[in-house]
């Protein structure tokens, strides 16, 4: 029995600090509504929804750098769009690029 609970305790342990980076990443997202961001950024976002809706809008800090992303849902299609706080566009994506990349930083966070 000793044996059994020290296998279990072992696996959950391991499955726990798998995890773990995963969950740090994702504390460095913050949901914003539009009139919450900078106008710079707001200004930009409006612009690349131009003729479609901004879903939300997440605060995100990478590498010590904070940009914000915008949902943007547009002719059916869900796009991304990552705006510096000084307006400037640092990418444009869609929907399934973003999850393929989302899904690559969750695999080599959990290495």
């Amino acid at each position: 029995m000793r044996y059994v609970t020290a296998i279990v305790l072992a696996l959950a342990m391991s499955i726990g600090t798998a995890w773990a980076p995963a969950a740090f990443a994702a504390g460095n997202e913050q949901k914003l509504s539009l009139d919450q961001v900078p106008a710079p950024v707001k200004a930009t976002m409006e612009k690349e929804a131009k003729g479609g809706t901004i879903a939300d809008v997440t605060k995100e800090t990478e590498k010590g750098k904070t940009f914000y992303e915008a949902h943007i849902m547009k002719d059916g299609k869900d796009r991304y769009v990552n705006v510096r706080e000084d307006g400037k566009v640092l990418k444009r994506e869609s929907a399934k690029k973003e999850a393929k990349e989302d899904a690559k930083e969750a695999k080599r966070s959990t290495k």
